[in-house]
């Protein structure tokens, strides 16, 4: 039988640096129906470089994201806010580490699991400290061959990880849709031998619906108030409408995958025999025998 798929609503950095505002995207994102919300801790000074070197002019520049990302970065104290606005509203607090400080800092609130993010899929350090937790992790592979994605696996099992779900991700933002590669969920099930979901930030909610149907236990969607609103991840991503008609889909695709063993649905039981064709008396228009289209060895007996 198919199981629940999970629905993670990925605040990053939306609540637009805002503590009011953060808190009223937990409870949106819960009244929506998604199973958890998720923030990023991180510092801009210490993840994106204020400079950048321009080739074509030979000389650095002022790094456009270092600007973008100005308004990002969630305070220490409010994690411990939002995390208890979390447990009241009913919904899973997480948070993205992008630093080692980090995860002591979210080991300290008591979050439940870790996301990687897939721009460090490659960082050790940080895999290392979040294995040692024990905990789950999410692992996003925006970006990657597959034979990165084992190695990272092999690195996180290596140091004590929990369980781990694969999150295939195409890692721009928004990608198109030809971009997305969903049947390389498949690819990620099969190699890894892992549970897998979909970290998507396609417009809509037409991926995560076919990613549930092709294995993915777990979707990752942005949210917002507005799309229109300055930010880096807000014109991509879902209103908290458009969250709830997606929750809706994937809980009407976790019950029609049902079962994979082929058999008549309950409601079909009584109908076999009404459905399946019958040999007749032309006579009296009634069965010749039971009803149902005899098999070759009784024909004309």
């Amino acid at each position: 039988m198919s199981g629940k798929i999970e629905l993670i609503a990925e605040i990053g950095s939306n609540f637009d640096g805002d503590l009011d505002n953060a808190r009223r995207h937990v409870a949106a994102a819960r009244k929506a129906g998604a199973d958890a919300v998720k923030f990023q801790t991180l510092a801009r000074d210490t993840l994106i470089a204020p400079l950048v070197f321009d080739s074509a002019a030979g000389e650095w520049v002022q790094n456009p994201r270092f600007e973008g990302f100005a308004n990002i970065a969630l305070p220490d104290e409010w994690h411990y806010r939002l995390k208890e606005t979390a447990d009241n509203e009913g919904i899973e607090f997480m948070s993205t580490p992008f630093s080692l400080e980090a995860v002591g800092l979210l080991e300290d609130v008591g979050v439940r699991r870790y996301k990687l993010a897939s721009g460090d899929l490659t960082f050790r350090p940080l895999q290392e400290k979040v294995a040692r937790t024990g905990k789950p992790v999410l692992l996003s592979t925006g970006a990657s061959y597959l034979e990165e994605v084992q190695d990272a696996l092999a690195h996180l099992q290596t140091a004590g990880c929990g369980p781990v779900t694969v999150m295939h991700c195409t890692a721009s933002y928004p990608p198109a849709f030809s971009e997305l590669s969903l049947r390389a969920l498949t690819t990620l099930a099969q190699a890894t031998g892992r549970p897998v979901g979909l970290s998507d930030h396609s417009p809509g909610w037409t991926a995560p619906v076919a990613a549930a149907a092709l294995g993915a236990t777990v979707i990752e969607k942005h949210v917002t108030f507005d799309r229109s609103l300055p930010g880096p991840d807000h014109a991509f991503a879902l209103t908290y409408e458009e969250l709830a008609r997606t929750a809706e889909a994937l809980r009407e695709v976790s019950e029609a995958l049902g079962s994979d063993e082929k058999k008549p649905a309950g409601s079909e039981i009584g109908r076999r025999s009404r459905l399946r064709r019958g040999i007749y008396d032309p006579r009296t228009f009634r069965p010749a025998a039971s009803g149902i289209w005899l098999r070759p060895e009784h024909e004309g007996s």
